[in-house]
C-alpha cells in the first residue's frame, strides 16, 4: 500500500467517525501534513481525491468541510417509512422525493421505502433491520398521537450517525427531533373565516385524529367556530375512525350549509355517496377539502382542495433531508397552505 493510499484510508475512517458525531469540520492541510509526517504535495493529492469523491468540499478562506457523504457507499442511503406507501398521495410523493434526492448530490444517493401499516411493532422490525447498516437519514411518517414506543431504536440509530426526521409532526416523547408538518390549523381556521364572511353560519366537518397534523385541523375548526360564536359541539363534526359513518354525515349535511373534509381521500367517496343519495348538490352546498390530489379533480365531482402556496411537500422534504445530511441545523419546518 502506498503512502497516498494509507493516508486516504485513514482519512476515510476519520470522515466516518466525524459523520457519526455530526462534526462536519475537517483538518487543514498544515494539520494533516503534521499528523501524517508527509509533504504538502502528498496531502493536496489526497484532498483532491476526497473532493473528487464528493466526501469533502472547500471554500476559500473557510478551509475544508465534510459534505455529509460517507466513504462507505452502503451508508449513502435514505429510508422512507410510511404507513401505506402504495396508496393515495404517497406513490407520487415517494417518486418526487426519490427523484430530488438522487439529483441532490453528485454522488449516488439511494432511497428505500418501508411500509409500517400504522403499526408500532412493524415499525420496530424495520428499525432493528436498519440498525445493522444505518442510513444517513430516515424520514418516518408520524402516524399516531401516542408516544412512540420505538424511541429507543431511533436514539440508537442517531448514535450511529443516522438522522431521524418525522413527517406530519412528531411524537410527544420525541419532540427534539426535526419534523416537517403543514400549517393545517391556520388553513382550516382561515377557511372558516372566509365561509362566514360569505354568509355561511352552519358549518360542519369531517376529520381524522390519527396524527398531530390531523388533530390540528380539528383544533383549527373548533377554534374558528368558537371565536365566531358558532356551534362547535360534537354535533358539528364527525371523526372518521377509520371510515365515515355516511348515515350520520347525511343527517349532519342536511343541517349545515358548508362541509369541510380533512382530506380528498375522505371527501371523494363521501361526497360521491351523498350526491348519489340526493343529499347534496355541489352547486348549492359549499364543500372543501385538503391535499389537492387527483381525487379532487375527477370528472364532474370536482372539489375545491387546498395545497401549499410556495413549494410542494416533496420538495420541502427533500431539501430538509439534504440540508440535514450536509450538516445544517436540525430544525423543524411548517409549510403554509
Amino acid at each position: 500500500m502506498t503512502k497516498l493510499e494509507n493516508i486516504t484510508g485513514k482519512l476515510h475512517e476519520e470522515i466516518s467517525k466525524r459523520l457519526v458525531i455530526g462534526d462536519m469540520n475537517f483538518p487543514t492541510e498544515k494539520e494533516l501534513c503534521e499528523q501524517y509526517s508527509c509533504s504538502r504535495q502528498t496531502i493536496r493529492k489526497v484532498l483532491s481525491n476526497l473532493k473528487d469523491d464528493k466526501l469533502i468540499t472547500s471554500r476559500q478562506g473557510s478551509g475544508y468541510k465534510l459534505t455529509g457523504i460517507s466513504p462507505d457507499s452502503r451508508r449513502n442511503h435514505v429510508c422512507l417509512l410510511f404507513a401505506r406507501p402504495d396508496e393515495y398521495i404517497y406513490p407520487a410523493l415517494i417518486y418526487d422525493i426519490e427523484k430530488e434526492l438522487s439529483s441532490g448530490y453528485d454522488a449516488p444517493m439511494t432511497v428505500s421505502v418501508f411500509e409500517t401499516g400504522s403499526d408500532f411493532y412493524k415499525e420496530r422490525t424495520v428499525l432493528k433491520e436498519l440498525l445493522k447498516n444505518p442510513p444517513l437519514a430516515i424520514l418516518a411518517e408520524c402516524f399516531s398521537m401516542m408516544p412512540n414506543p420505538n424511541a429507543d431504536l431511533y436514539k440508537a440509530l442517531e448514535k450511529k450517525g443516522c438522522t431521524p426526521i418525522f413527517l406530519y409532526g412528531t411524537y410527544k416523547n420525541m419532540d427534539s427531533y426535526p419534523a416537517i408538518s403543514e400549517g393545517t390549523y391556520d388553513a382550516v381556521y382561515n377557511l372558516i373565516k372566509k365561509l362566514i364572511l360569505t354568509g355561511h353560519k352552519k358549518i360542519c366537518g369531517v376529520f381524522k385524529v390519527n396524527n398531530p397534523q390531523e388533530m390540528s385541523k380539528l383544533y383549527g375548526f373548533l377554534s374558528a367556530l368558537r371565536d365566531n360564536n358558532l356551534n362547535f359541539g360534537k354535533d358539528s363534526y364527525i371523526i372518521a375512525d377509520p371510515v365515515i359513518d355516511n348515515l350520520a354525515l347525511s343527517v349532519l349535511c342536511q343541517k349545515n350549509d358548508a362541509i369541510i373534509y380533512c382530506s380528498d381521500e375522505l371527501a371523494y367517496p363521501s361526497v360521491r355517496w351523498l350526491r348519489e343519495q340526493g343529499v347534496i348538490n355541489l352547486n348549492d352546498k359549499a364543500v372543501y377539502s385538503f391535499d389537492n390530489s387527483y381525487l379532487s379533480q375527477i370528472g364532474s365531482l370536482r372539489i375545491p382542495s387546498f395545497h401549499h402556496k410556495k413549494e410542494p411537500l416533496s420538495h420541502a422534504v427533500s431539501e430538509r433531508i439534504l440540508s440535514i445530511i450536509k450538516g445544517q441545523p436540525k430544525i423543524s419546518i411548517v409549510l403554509p397552505y
